[in-house]
C-alpha cells in the first residue's frame, strides 16, 4: 500500500483481508504521510495534517507515539509511562506454537494484551497465509494493551523460512559453506526476509557465528564449516541481507548471531558441555565471525548455556566477564543481548559443573544483575512476579531493567512496528514459497552438492534397473534437517523412481533390510544407498561417540557389495562423517548434507548429469574415531591426512 493519502483525503490503515475491525480516520491529511500508520483498536490522532496512532488512548500524541521524533526519543518517554512489571515483561522471550489450524491459542492473548511481553517465538505455522493472519491477530492483541506496545515476532530461521509450510527452505549452512558462494548467501537470506517480513515475523534467531571445528558436536550442520574467515565472510553477509543494511530500519528483519562466544568446540562434541576453547584459539578463531556481525551492525546477539572454561566459570548467558568485559566491552557490542532457551536452567548448569548449587532466585540475579542480559528467552510467564520481587527487595538494581527495555524498544521504533506492525494477508500468501524462491533453493542445493569419489559410474547413463536403499531415501525430514517444522516435497526415492521410469527403467526399494536388499542388488545394473543421519536439533541419533556410519546401514552397504553391483552412496550429512569404507569399496560418493525442500531434485540432477557438482568441503573427513579423539576441538585443519580435506571435491 501507498504511504500517501489519496487524493479524496482517505488513508487506507489495514489490509482488508485482516478479520478485525480497522478504525480508519477520514480526515484531509497533508500531501504526503512519511510513515505508514495502521490501527485495529486504538484510536488515531490528526496533528499538523498527519496521522498518528493515540496507543495509550489518552486523547493526546505522546512523544513515543510521534513518528517524527527520534527512536531514542519515543523510547525514553515510553520508558517513563512503563510500571515496573511492564518493563520486565518486554524483557520476556517465550516461544508459541499454534493450534493445528495455525491459529494463536488462547494464552496467546494474555501474553500479548494482559502482560504485554517483548518478544515470541514462534514454530509450526502451516502456510504463509495462515501466519500472517496469526501475526496480525497477535499485534492486534498488544495494540489492545494499556500502552499498545507491539510484540517482537523471532523464529529460528537458520535455513530459510522453516517453520513455515511450503516456504523457503534451502540447505543448512553446512551446504552453503560447500557452495562458497556469498552472493548466493546474499540472495537466499534477502529472500528469506522477504518472505518473515511478508508474515509478521520481525527477528530471526540467526545467523549461526559458531566454527566447526569440532567434529562430533551435533550442531556442526549449522555452521558455515570450520574456516574462520569462511564463517566470518558467511555471517556478516547474513547479518546485512537479513536486516536490510547496517543499520535497522522499515525493512529489517533483527538479526541474532549466536552462541557467544563461539559455542563450536564442545567438550567431547556434547551439546551444552563447557567450551574448551583456549583464550587463543577463542580470539584468533571463533569470535572472528561475531566481529564480523558486530561490524555489519547486528541488531542482537545471543550467547549459550555452555561455559567459556577460558573466561569463566558461569554459563556463557549469565557471565559477566562473557558479556560485560568482552561482549560489550571490548567488542563493544551495544545492541540487544538474548539469552538462549533456558537462562536459569544454564546458570544452574553452570555450579553443578564446578560442585556448587544456585538457587531459582540465584540464577535470575547473576543473569540479570551480572550478565545484564535484555531478552530472556524460553522462561515460564511466571519469571516476571520473580523478577519485580528481586528488584523490590534490592537483589537487582531498576536501572540495568530500564537500559535492557531501553535497547528492546529503540529496535522495535527504529523497524516502525509500533507505527504499522500488520501485514497484507494475501501478499503473505503469493510470496512464501513463490517459485522464484523455490529456484534459489534449488540453485543453492545443486551447488552445495560435493562428489567426494567417482569411479566413472557418474553421470548415470540411461539405467534400467536401480535399486534405491536406505530409510532416508524415501523420509523428507531427512532432506530438511532440523529446525524445520514438517515441510512437503519430494523425497530422493521418488525424484530418482521418475528419472529413470521416464527413461524406461524400474526401480526398487528397501529400506533397512540388508539381505533382501542384497536379494534385489543381484537383480539390478546399480545401487543408490542413502545413509546418514534423520533430521534432529541439538544431540543427534548416532550419539557424540561415534561419526561412524550405523551397523545397521554398514551391513546393508556390505550385503549389496557381496553382490558385486556397482553402488553409489549418498549421505545426508550434518556432520563429519567417516566414510573410509565407502572410500575403500563403494564407485561413487556424494555428499548432499541437509539440502532442504528441493534437496531431492537436486541430488536428481548430479546423478543423471544435468548438473555438473562443484561442491567443495567444509570440513575436513576423518578417516577413523581415533583421529577425531586425537584432534583439538577449538583447531581448525587439524585432522593430519584426513580421508578428504577441507576444500575437497571432485567434477565431472
Amino acid at each position: 500500500m501507498s504511504n500517501k493519502a489519496n487524493k479524496q483525503g482517505w488513508l487506507w490503515l489495514f489490509p482488508l483481508s485482516v478479520l478485525v475491525l480497522c478504525l480508519v480516520l477520514p480526515v484531509q491529511v497533508a500531501a504526503e504521510q512519511p510513515v505508514q500508520v495502521q490501527a485495529t483498536v486504538k484510536p488515531l490522532l490528526e496533528v499538523d495534517g498527519y496521522i498518528f496512532k493515540d496507543l495509550n488512548a489518552n486523547g493526546q500524541l505522546d512523544p513515543y507515539e510521534d513518528w517524527r521524533l527520534s527512536p531514542e526519543e519515543r523510547a525514553e518517554d515510553l520508558l517513563q509511562q512503563m510500571t515496573l512489571k511492564e518493563k520486565i515483561a518486554q524483557m520476556q522471550h517465550p516461544t508459541f506454537v499454534p493450534r493445528p489450524d495455525g491459529s494463536a491459542p488462547s494464552f496467546l492473548e494474555k501474553w500479548a494484551q494482559e502482560l504485554n511481553v517483548g518478544y515470541v517465538l514462534v514454530r509450526d505455522l502451516p502456510d504463509g497465509k495462515t501466519a500472517a493472519k496469526t501475526m496480525n491477530q497477535l499485534q492486534s492483541w498488544c495494540e489492545a494493551s494499556r500502552l499498545g506496545i507491539p510484540i517482537l515476532v523471532s523464529m529460528d530461521s537458520v535455513h530459510g523460512t522453516s517453520y513455515v509450510g511450503g516456504a523457503l527452505v534451502h540447505p543448512h549452512n553446512l551446504g552453503l559453506a560447500a557452495t562458497r558462494d556469498v552472493d548466493l548467501v546474499r540472495r537466499l537470506t534477502e529472500a528469506t526476509r522477504e518472505e518473515h517480513l511478508a508474515i509478521g515475523v520481525r527477528m530471526t534467531l540467526s545467523p549461526v557465528a559458531d566454527i566447526g571445528t569440532e567434529p562430533r558436536w551435533g550442531r556442526v550442520m549449522e555452521t558455515f564449516g570450520e574456516d574462520p574467515d569462511l564463517v566470518a565472510e558467511m555471517v556478516k553477509t547474513q547479518v546485512l541481507a537479513f536486516q536490510n543494511g547496517p543499520e535497522l530500519n522499515s525493512r529489517s528483519v533483527l538479526t541474532t548471531v549466536k552462541h557467544f562466544p563461539g559455542s563450536g568446540p564442545q567438550m567431547d562434541g556434547v551439546d551444552m558441555a563447557p567450551i574448551v576453547a583456549s583464550k587463543e584459539t577463542m580470539y584468533r578463531h571463533h569470535l572472528k565471525p561475531f566481529i564480523a556481525a558486530i561490524e555489519a551492525g547486528t541488531g542482537s546477539v545471543m550467547p549459550y548455556y555452555s561455559i567459556p572454561l577460558a573466561l569463566d566459570m558461569m554459563a556463557a548467558l549469565g557471565s559477566k566477564v562473557a558479556l560485560q568485559e568482552v561482549l560489550r566491552g571490548e567488542l563493544g557490542f551495544e545492541g540487544i543481548i538474548t539469552t538462549d532457551w533456558g537462562m536459569i536452567w544454564g546458570i544452574q548448569q553452570s555450579a553443578t559443573f564446578v560442585g556448587g548449587e544456585i538457587s531459582h532466585d540465584e540464577a535470575i540475579v547473576i543473569g540479570v544483575a551480572e550478565g545484564q542480559v535484555d531478552g530472556i528467552g524460553g522462561e515460564s510467564i511466571r519469571l516476571i512476579d520473580d523478577m519485580a520481587r528481586l528488584v523490590d527487595e534490592g537483589l537487582i538494581d531498576e536501572e540495568i531493567i530500564d537500559r535492557a527495555v531501553r535497547r528492546t524498544l529503540v529496535a522495535k521504533f527504529k523497524m516502525g512496528i509500533f507505527d504499522n506492525p500488520y501485514v497484507d494477508v494475501e501478499y503473505a500468501e503469493q510470496l512464501v514459497g513463490c517459485p522464484e524462491h523455490q529456484a534459489l533453493s534449488l540453485e543453492a542445493a545443486r551447488k552445495s552438492m560435493t562428489l567426494l569419489k567417482n569411479t566413472g559410474i557418474l553421470p548415470l547413463k540411461s539405467p534400467k534397473k536401480v535399486l534405491v536403499a536406505g530409510l532416508r531415501a524415501a523420509d523428507m525430514d531427512s532432506l530438511t534437517g532440523g529446525w524445520t517444522s514438517q515441510q512437503s516435497g519430494v523425497t530422493i526415492l521418488e525424484e530418482i523412481k521418475s528419472r529413470v521410469e521416464v527413461q524406461g527403467g524400474t526401480v526398487f526399494y528397501e529400506g533397512d533390510n540388508a539381505d533382501a536388499a542384497a536379494e534385489m542388488a543381484k537383480e539390478c545394473d546399480l545401487a543408490i544407498v542413502v545413509v546418514g543421519e534423520p533430521a534432529y536439533m541439538h544431540s543427534p541419533p548416532w550419539g557424540a561417540n561415534t561419526l561412524e556410519i550405523t551397523p545397521s546401514q554398514q551391513e546393508m552397504l556390505e550385503a549389496i557389495a557381496e553382490t558385486g553391483t556397482p553402488i553409489v552412496v549418498i549421505v545426508l550429512m550434518g556432520r563429519p562423517y567417516i566414510l573410509t569404507w565407502c572410500a575403500e569399496n563403494v564407485d561413487a560418493i556424494l555428499v548432499a548434507y541437509y539440502p532442504g525442500t528441493q534437496g531431492a531434485v537436486a541430488i536428481a540432477d548430479v546423478l543423471f548429469g544435468i548438473y555438473n557438482p562443484t561442491g567443495k568441503l567444509p570440513v575436513q573427513i576423518p578417516r577413523s574415531m581415533e583421529q577425531v579423539r586425537r584432534q583439538k576441538s577449538d583447531e581448525p585443519f587439524d585432522i593430519e591426512d584426513p580421508l578428504y580435506d577441507f576444500g575437497f571435491g571432485l567434477s565431472y
